[in-house]
């Protein structure tokens, strides 16, 4: 009984809304036209019509404006007749019977509302559904709905009239201004007509809309025009048969529409849609959530589509896309970890969609594992996956240039992890950048030497000289991989300050030096060597870190 409950609720709602916002106009109308009935009804009285008595009623309407009227006699007062007179009240006070009678009318229908919605209590929901129906049929057999849609017509009607007789007046005192004010109140009474009409047209021209690429229902969806259109199908030589209500008209063009063209499979106005909601809710992450639910049980390139990543045939990517902006929580920050580790194993996947994936894996890094004091979020477990996801995403040989600075990112958070265990296993990833360089051919190391190069300048200047942490700096593997970078510069006689393509905080003979300082290591350290004759640091301690003079690794 809820969904039939909150059908019923928002069927009435609807209706006292509109009687609500009616009697609200033709109050404001109704003391409109009393206004002028007041005058010219004295025009009726015998002997006593002139037109002075019409200049005094539009003085009197005129003082509000501070409007100054002659009152002489024109040439006009001929062109004004009894006859006048009698038109004028007529459609006038019409006018103003049709507004009362609106306003007499809404409220009777707002009562029989609130009586057709009181809750009784019954003896079970059977029951309870058997009176909301015998209830519900009543009120369609009494033809209250049908009252509720005239009003506005009605409404309508009375504002006809009232412009109707202020053209027949004006046309009787001159012509420019009856002529200027024709046309405006033709424009606004053309309005609501064809508003009226054109709703009954789409109806009955549905079937040859359906074929077409691009179709739009018609929004002007009234009382009045559901009315019209109701109107219309008892006609004798309509054949149309006729839809339940404005809903099922809406669902017979979504569910029949088939263009010729399609080029989709899916519903084009599900891709719309679906777009629109990724645009318009992606900042909020319960939103997020509940359109993720939403994309799970949809085709993977509508969801592509919706997410912006036409063409994108993983769902890991399409998800990691969605939710990269919502890495603050620390929620969604985890989920998206996984879906980063998941794009990394990928091998089906470009270099260039890791490298996304791992420059915006940033977030998170700094989120878990620099925290401002905070205590790390993640468990030790899925750090040492992202460590081993990292490795072997080198051993395979599918690092990018666009993938250096962002997995840099990534490790130089991992160095520096406040636990020291962290610490330790992180640091054996440089065995796998040494490795990687090392099977790579000149041309390539060239490219990639500066890359590297200029992120460990990176990792170096973020260092705290007061408290230093970082494994890269701290542990003898760590130094090695800085020593096997210097050499390769100075081999290949790159000038890193020059040919970095990122700018770089420091110098790379600041970042040396810095080292050299915090890690307590002779001034000989970094001895040039020709290429080649680097000897890569013993698997002697699985990323053990020795402690320098001063300092040592947590």
């Amino acid at each position: 009984m809820r969904r039939v409950d909150l059908y019923d609720d928002e069927m009435c709602r609807g209706w006292k809304e509109d009687v609500d916002t009616l009697l609200v106009f033709a109050g404001l109308f109704s003391a409109a036209v009393t206004a002028f009935v007041i005058e010219s009804y004295k025009w009726l009285q015998p002997n006593n019509f002139n037109t002075n008595s019409i200049l005094q009623m539009l003085q009197q309407i005129a003082l509000q404006s501070n409007v100054q009227l002659s009152t002489s006699n024109s040439s006009n007062s001929n062109n004004f007749s009894s006859a006048s007179a009698v038109r004028i009240n007529s459609v006038w006070f019409l006018s103003l019977i049709f507004s009362l009678s609106t306003v007499l009318l809404g409220i009777l229908c707002k009562q029989w509302l609130r009586e057709h919605r009181r809750d009784t209590p019954c003896s079970s929901s059977k029951e309870a559904l058997e009176l909301r129906q015998l209830r519900f049929e009543s009120l369609e057999q009494w033809g209250i709905p049908a009252l509720l849609a005239s009003l506005p017509l009605i409404l309508q009607l009375a504002l006809v009239l009232f412009f109707y007789g202020i053209l027949d007046l004006l046309w009787s005192l001159n012509f420019v201004v009856a002529a200027i004010c024709t046309a405006a109140a033709a424009i606004s009474v053309s309005i609501p007509l064809l508003t009226t009409i054109l709703p009954a047209y789409y109806l009955f021209k549905f079937p040859s809309f359906i074929d077409e690429d691009e179709v739009h229902i018609c929004p002007y969806k009234s009382p009045q025009a559901w009315l019209f259109y109701k109107l219309v199908t008892f006609l004798p030589w309509n054949g149309h048969n006729p839809f339940q209500s404005w809903a099922s008209s809406d669902l017979f063009l979504l569910r029949n529409h088939s263009p010729l063209k399609r080029v989709q499979l899916h519903s084009v106005f599900l891709l719309r849609g679906l777009r629109w909601m990724v645009k318009t809710f992606c900042d909020s992450s319960i939103m997020a959530n509940h359109m993720f639910h939403c994309f799970q049980n949809l085709p993977v390139d509508v969801a592509a589509f919706a997410t912006g990543r036409t063409g994108e045939l993983s769902r890991d990517a399409i998800y990691y896309h969605f939710f990269k902006i919502s890495a603050w929580d620390l929620d969604l920050g985890k989920f998206l970890a996984e879906l980063f580790l998941r794009q990394i194993n990928s091998p089906g996947h470009s270099g260039r969609a890791v490298g996304d994936a791992l420059k915006s894996f940033w977030n998170l890094a700094v989120l878990d594992f620099v925290g401002d004091g905070q205590e790390p979020q993640l468990h030790m477990e899925f750090l040492q996956q992202i460590i081993a996801t990292i490795r072997c995403y080198c051993a395979e040989d599918r690092i990018t240039l666009f993938d250096m600075n962002p997995l840099m990112i990534v490790c130089r958070d991992l160095w520096r992890h406040p636990d020291p265990t962290v610490r330790q296993q992180s640091v054996a990833i440089v065995d796998d950048f040494e490795a990687w360089i090392a099977r790579t051919n000149e041309e390539l190391q060239r490219e990639f030497i500066p890359s590297f190069a200029s992120s460990v300048t990176d990792t170096i200047y973020s260092e705290d000289e007061r408290t230093p942490s970082s494994a890269l700096i701290l542990s003898e593997k760590g130094r090695a991989f800085i020593k096997l970078l210097d050499s390769h510069l100075a081999t290949q006689n790159i000038d890193l300050d020059k040919y970095s393509l990122q700018e770089v905080p420091m110098s790379w003979q600041e970042a040396k030096a810095k080292v050299l300082r915090l890690s307590g290591m002779p001034p000989d350290f970094f001895e040039e060597v020709s290429f080649g004759s680097h000897i890569p640091a013993p698997n002697n301690a699985e990323g053990s870190l020795v402690a320098s003079d001063s300092h040592t690794v947590g």
